[in-house]
């Protein structure tokens, strides 16, 4: 029989239970809770097609204006006609027309963004052997240096208005893969940057979320493997007889191109992912420090992240296919 004493020792249990639930239940409601962002300014990078034109897309549909930095200027003429309120037409790594560029933000928005979106990117894939040193340096430039300079031009404008950056990085910023290294390299350096970033702003309470995106189906992931074959051309052009050309022939080029390619297509999933939790971070009650973006991200990558060194290294090991001629030398 249950005595008095009895029941009141279940019923911290009992409390616990219903807290847990409580909490469970609570918490999904409260990343959905939305602000009303229309009529605030944002700065979106790398608009020219791909996940920063589905940006600009979906912030003009929530009334925002938008500034949207392109490279090309068919990428201006597609922003402003998408609904942008400037579209600046420049290379982000030239620090004059960088500046110029925010100058245009600054009189746009009167000092006072409310986010601003580092989605502007580049990659170059080659394996280690054949990736000439420029290519480090190119998309270090892009993907991180850019990052860093836009950030401190615009941090003032940021913190009046109590904004937000988010910064787009990739799986490939928490999971290294074969045959990618100088865009791992700067996704890895990115995430780093933005930890630092969001420590140093939340003193202002301004946030900075980070995006890792998995394979979706934009115009760099279409050319991806492709592109190999250029980084291989360009370090044949440095050292037409060098020793690499023994172990990555011309042959296991084409076969890995068409083989990953493949793959790759496989695997390629809807960028819409990817532009809607930009727009939670940029617009949410509580935004996350991270998104892992896409199904793979999800699953694989996240796997990936979080295993034992030792068996994540042995999956990207069975990553490369086909294998170069590692005979040489053995």
């Amino acid at each position: 029989m249950d005595t008095p004493m009895s029941e009141m020792m279940q019923l911290p249990g009992s409390l616990l239970v219903v807290g847990l639930v409580a909490w469970l239940v609570w918490q999904p409601l409260k990343r959905r809770a939305m602000l009303d962002i229309s009529g605030r300014w944002f700065v979106v990078t790398g608009c020219d097609s791909g996940i920063g034109a589905g940006v600009v897309k979906r912030l003009v549909e929530a009334g925002t204006s938008v500034i949207a930095f392109t490279f090309t200027e068919d990428g201006a003429k597609a922003a402003l006609d998408a609904g942008a309120k400037l579209a600046p037409c420049l290379d982000i790594t030239n620090e004059a027309a960088l500046r110029k560029a925010c100058d245009q933000v600054e009189q746009a928005c009167g000092g006072q963004l409310s986010g601003v979106v580092h989605n502007a990117g580049i990659a170059q894939p080659g394996f280690i052997e054949f990736q000439p040193i420029d290519n480090y340096r190119r998309i270090m430039e892009v993907n991180l240096f850019s990052i860093i300079n836009l950030t401190q031009i615009l941090i003032p404008h940021v913190r009046a208005a109590g904004g937000r950056f988010v910064v787009v990085t990739s799986v490939d910023g928490i999971v290294s893969l074969p045959g990618n290294a100088p865009y791992d390299a700067s996704k890895f350096a990115a995430e780093g940057y933005a930890d630092a970033l969001r420590a140093e702003l939340s003193l202002w309470n301004v946030g900075v979320s980070v995006i890792n995106p998995s394979t979706l189906r934009t115009p760099l992931v279409d050319r991806f493997f492709g592109s190999a074959r250029d980084t291989w051309e360009a370090m044949e052009r440095l050292d037409p007889e060098g020793e690499w050309k023994k172990v990555w022939t011309r042959e296991w080029l084409e076969k890995y191109v068409e083989q990953q390619s493949k793959g790759l297509a496989r695997i390629a999933q809807d960028p819409k992912c990817a532009i809607e939790d930009i727009y939670h971070a940029l617009a949410a009650k509580r935004p996350r420090m991270r998104y892992l973006s896409g199904k793979m991200a999800k699953t694989f990558f996240y796997a990936l992240w979080i295993m034992p060194e030792r068996w994540s290294h042995a999956i990207k090991k069975m990553m490369i296919y086909p294998r170069p001629n590692i005979k040489l030398n053995t």
